[in-house]
């Protein structure tokens, strides 16, 4: 025992601990879905490329990662503390829950659970919140594969860690948030990630160009497939810990809407199984197996905001149409010429859709506000979810996102550049970077140039 310390027993008790291990669990999932994107972006682009491919996810993730530390957490629980009366409640939150804040930097034994309660648990899930801001920036970084420079990459990293991210988080994630608390459901995160990516994505996509030369997709099957499986396995990991479990009393919604564990767990099983039934038909349809390995990954990400508050026939019933939605933006980014194989139409699609779909899903049901408020502004579960609430805060938000998008991704362009040269992505970007895998191989500098089109098409 540390001397001159006061110790909290509330703070370390065994309901304490099954939190904590509930929470741990669900960051291990996160790192095992970084792990699944890395192998599937590996399968995707050409073997020139792959070392690249899987060096700048990292660093993007990481450097995003860490600007998130910056203010990141604390920004995020500035809508906890207006919720409890905190007087100067973001300058409080970003003072106490910082990298270099007491809250972080204490250990939960001797934080008063009066103001910092579950403190082992809140440590834990700013873990969390870092895994899955750098899982954010490795998506954004899958829509430039094998052509995106490293610089801009680390730099709209830095922002969307240290500054976008945060920001959609304090508008659409948490029962206190902005647009929660007037109603706008959200579970996973599908605004902060999905919808968020699959935005950033079609932008960068779009500015980047379509790549020289498209890998087969036969030619690294296997190593997609074993990235989706890792995805498929991550998904159960990491979805329950996107809610609140209070031991000896029940798990709820992020936005402290009444919700079950055990529900939860089938509507998610029955979203991926929902998903890979409609790709497989998919698939044979149009002749293509991507839709096989990635169905139940779209039928997940279709219920991905609504999951908490969902019964199982419904997740069952939204999640078969996944695949279809997925299918149809992939239709549409070859249509417009857009070099995108993965991001727009796996997330922006049905992240888009699901969004939607929680307004129908979610009509009438209370959440909001915080835990023990009883009145005011913030009262618990004082807002109803409702499908013009939820179309109105899903049209501010991909207005909102599009718009400081074009900005950032523009004003890079227009400055340092997006793109590698022609040069250096028919040389490959593995010889381009990193001088121990150059060849002299002339032939793999004369790449053929060929027609856009998508991995899923």
């Amino acid at each position: 025992m540390s001397a001159g310390l006061k110790t909290f027993s509330a703070q370390v008790t065994a309901g304490a601990y099954v939190s904590d291990i509930f929470y741990i669990l669900g960051c291990f999932g996160v790192v095992l879905g970084m792990v699944a994107l890395t192998l599937l972006d590996a399968g995707i682009v050409n073997r020139k490329n792959v070392v690249d491919t899987i060096v700048q996810k990292w660093v993007c993730g990481a450097v995003g990662g860490l600007a998130y530390l910056v203010i990141g957490y604390g920004s995020w629980n500035w809508q906890i503390y207006q919720a409890l009366g905190v007087p100067h409640p973001l300058r409080q939150a970003l003072s106490d829950w910082s990298i270099f804040g007491p809250n972080l930097n204490t250990f939960a034994q001797h934080l008063d659970p009066a103001f910092v309660p579950g403190a082992d648990t809140a440590q834990i899930f700013a873990a969390f919140f870092v895994l899955f801001t750098m899982l954010i920036c490795m998506l954004m970084h899958s829509a430039g594969v094998e052509r995106l420079k490293p610089v801009p990459a680390v730099i709209m990293s830095a922002l969307i860690g240290g500054i976008i991210s945060p920001a959609v988080a304090y508008l659409t994630y948490g029962s206190a948030s902005a647009l929660t608390n007037s109603g706008l459901h959200d579970f996973v995160g599908d605004f902060a990630m999905y919808v968020f990516v699959g935005i950033w994505g079609l932008i960068l996509a779009w500015r980047l160009g379509p790549r020289q030369k498209i890998a087969s997709v036969s030619t690294n099957f296997p190593m997609m497939a074993l990235g989706a499986f890792f995805l498929i396995l991550a998904i159960p990991l990491f979805v329950p810990a996107c809610g609140f479990l209070v031991p000896g009393v029940g798990y709820y919604g992020i936005a402290v809407n009444d919700s079950g564990l055990g529900v939860l767990f089938m509507s998610i099983v029955l979203a991926l199984v929902a998903g890979g039934v409609s790709g497989a038909i998919v698939a044979y349809v149009k002749g293509n197996p991507i839709y096989i390995i990635l169905g139940p990954i779209a039928g997940y990400i279709s219920c991905s905001a609504f999951l908490d508050i969902a019964l199982p026939w419904q997740a069952f019933a939204v999640g078969f149409f996944g695949p279809v939605v997925m299918a149809l933006a992939d239709a549409l980014m070859r249509r417009i010429g857009i070099d995108d194989p993965k991001i727009v139409p796996l997330a922006f699609g049905p992240g888009l859709y699901s969004a939607i779909m929680a307004g129908i899903v979610g009509s009438g049901k209370m959440q909001g506000g915080f835990f023990d408020v009883t009145k005011g502004a913030y009262a618990y579960q004082h807002a109803r979810i409702t499908f013009g609430t939820q179309l109105h805060g899903t049209v501010l938000m991909v207005v909102g996102i599009a718009v400081v998008a074009f900005v950032v991704i523009f004003l890079l362009e227009k400055t340092i550049g997006l793109r590698v040269t022609a040069k250096q992505e028919a040389q490959g970007l593995d010889a381009t970077y990193w001088s121990r895998f150059m060849t002299d191989d002339t032939s793999s500098v004369t790449e053929t140039v060929l027609k856009p089109v998508s991995a899923t098409g």
